[in-house]
């Protein structure tokens, strides 16, 4: 009787010590989710503290502060720099700025942040040419900015159109259908802002953006399309991967050291069609942006537009990109007097990639001719 009173102690023993091991052991999976979205946000963060608790960043941090009179990246930098009680004061950004002056001992970084103080206070000594000699002096400390002249409240005063702590790289490539000679770059923040979290055109006027990390997305998805290795949790340009997109991407690529250049090139070209439609033509409407951006993206690399194409198409909600890629199919089908094309959007990417970089083409100039 007593061994059995051990066992059944034993066993409960046992059983409990289980339960206890069992909820440790899944504990970290349970909560993987949890914990990786508040690593994201932490290291976000961090990332930030790291990047801008430097020379140059605290030069960005005070140049916000005079010309904006912005503390939040001095605030970053040392956490209560300037209080709610110190911003009560008129002028405290001036006197703050001067006081990091100040502080400053390296006589070239003093003369350059001294000279900003001086375009802020004196903005009528200031040339066009000066101006964009400072902003390349600045530019070579990771600080983008461009300044511009308001005449408001009957005095002249020197503006920021934007200032960045980030690094900026000219487009290289030439747009495949349009003829543009002036200058657009590519910004990579050094810190997070708002703006600069998915790619997109519409922010600066002579400045893209790429996310890095979508295009890393669509590169490992292409390469693992090609050596069939499963993709079915992935999204490829914000859809799930379709046999069509499969299908799109093993034809555009044969090499596989190809791969991240002709992703990165395809949202250079989608990005650059809206920098020109908003500069050049003034032209802001999301559907036939979307439409000239991927017929751009098509004639530029035939199979790797269609995918995209295709990704649009399986997007659930209808948005611009899905009307644009419908668009394009119905231009096509009625060029060729296909109307099976429009039910079956599939049997595109069988048609002659010859014939489909003269339709997308045509369809681009039809689609300028129309905004003009």
């Amino acid at each position: 009787m007593r061994v059995r009173v051990m066992n059944r102690a034993i066993i409960s023993f046992l059983f409990l010590f289980c339960i206890l091991w069992f909820n440790f052991v899944s504990y970290p999976y349970v909560y993987a989710d949890i914990r990786n979205q508040d690593n994201r946000i932490t290291d976000s963060f961090y990332s930030n503290l790291i990047n801008i608790r430097n020379t140059n960043g605290k030069l960005y941090a005070y140049i916000v502060l005079l010309f904006n009179e912005n503390p939040h990246f001095v605030n970053l930098i040392q956490e209560d720099s300037i209080s709610l009680e110190m911003m009560q004061k008129d002028g405290f950004h001036t006197i703050e700025y001067k006081n990091y002056c100040r502080s400053i001992k390296n006589a070239r970084l003093k003369k350059l942040a001294e000279k900003m103080l001086q375009v802020n206070s004196n903005p009528e000594k200031y040339t066009k040419s000066q101006l964009i000699s400072i902003e390349r002096a600045l530019s070579r400390r990771n600080i983008v900015l461009r300044f511009s002249k308001d005449r408001a409240y009957g005095h002249e005063k020197i503006v920021l159109d934007y200032c960045i702590y980030g690094r900026r790289k000219p487009i290289r490539i030439v747009h495949p259908l349009f003829n543009v000679k002036e200058k657009i770059y590519n910004i990579q923040p050094l810190i997070y802002y708002d703006e600069f979290s998915t790619s997109n055109s519409t922010f600066y006027f002579d400045m893209i953006y790429i996310n890095p990390e979508e295009v890393e997305n669509d590169y490992i998805i292409a390469k693992n399309v090609l050596i069939d290795k499963n993709v079915d949790s992935m999204f490829f340009v914000g859809a799930r991967i379709t046999d069509d997109i499969k299908y799109c991407l093993k034809r555009a690529f044969n090499r596989s050291r190809t791969i991240k250049e002709e992703i990165w090139k395809m949202f250079e070209v989608h990005e650059v069609t809206h920098k020109i439609l908003n500069n050049r033509y003034n032209f802001f409407d999301q559907v036939t942006g979307e439409e000239l951006a991927l017929v751009s993206t098509i004639y530029s690399n035939p199979y790797l537009g269609l995918s995209v194409l295709y990704s649009y198409l399986d997007y659930s909600a209808v948005n611009p990109h899905r009307i644009a890629a419908m668009n394009y199919i119905r231009f096509v089908a009625n060029r060729k007097n296909r109307f099976e094309l429009i039910e079956n959007p599939s049997l595109v990417k069988y048609m002659n990639i010859t014939e489909i970089v003269r339709l997308s083409k045509e369809h681009f100039y039809a689609l300028i001719k129309s905004i003009k």
